[in-house]
């Protein structure tokens, strides 16, 4: 990918905000001048992940009309009731709560308002982006219906895609997954390829092109109140680190 980038050469870089997705947005890739990377986020001990979610940002503003209740009939719209109407029309079997594995999901993470203006925030995630467009375009109908329901204008719809699955772009380089392998077996660790349910700024990295998978912290309980990390198994992550840096030198 980039044949004037000398071997034997070991870069290392920090990035800012992982969580709000925006780490990569000043990286500079080619000053950077790496083929490979690898970025130190995962979780449980083993984990090596080159397959992440599709992901998009959803804001939903709805425009109410405040009546007094009394005199309300036919001519109030509460916008918050609105809110909770639009959220009934995802499938419930599609959130977080209820998903695993490769089963992408909408998640409400944010409602707040008034009769007469209400707002909503949500995250869509799916690591198929054929059901990830489906996603978006099944959110856009249940806001396009009710905009009929209660009149044009009523619902604004703004999505803003995130970032992509890494996986077409680190597959073609399957050294990078082998090497890491290897790095975690001297390190006496089984590696444990899965996807990941979220997303890292490897997967933006990827896609800026810089494959860019996922190796383990020994973190686990993320964004929860009992989040921890093993000293343990930060060790052994140091330790795989090491051996990568030896076995891409060699």
């Amino acid at each position: 990918a980039h044949p004037e980038i000398p071997h034997g050469k070991i870069r290392i870089g920090f990035t800012p905000d992982e969580e709000i997705g925006r780490g990569v947005d000043f990286f500079d890739v080619k000053r950077f001048g790496a083929r490979f990377a690898y970025t130190v986020d995962g979780g449980f001990e083993g984990e090596l992940e080159y397959e992440n979610f599709n992901a998009a940002s959803a804001r939903i503003v709805v425009q109410g009309r405040n009546i007094h209740p009394g005199y309300a009939k036919d001519k109030m719209i509460n916008a918050l009731q609105v809110a909770c109407e639009i959220n009934s029309l995802l499938p419930a079997v599609q959130r977080p709560e209820h998903t695993q594995d490769y089963e992408g999901f909408y998640h409400l993470v944010g409602l707040s308002g008034t009769v007469e203006k209400a707002s909503m925030e949500y995250i869509v995630r799916d690591h198929s982006r054929e059901l990830f467009e489906e996603k978006k375009r099944f959110l856009a109908d249940a806001v396009a219906l009710l905009s009929r329901k209660y009149g044009e204008g009523t619902i604004l719809l703004t999505v803003k895609d995130q970032y992509y699955n890494m996986r077409e772009q680190v597959e073609p380089y399957p050294e990078v997954i082998g090497k890491a392998m290897q790095a975690m077996r001297e390190a006496g660790v089984e590696p444990i390829v899965r996807p990941i349910r979220g997303g890292t700024d490897g997967a933006r990295l990827s896609y800026m092109g810089l494959p860019c998978p996922n190796l383990f912290t020994g973190g686990m309980n993320f964004h929860g109140k009992f989040e921890y990390c093993s000293l343990d198994t930060m060790g052994r992550a140091v330790r795989t680190i090491l051996n990568l840096a030896r076995l891409w030198a060699e």
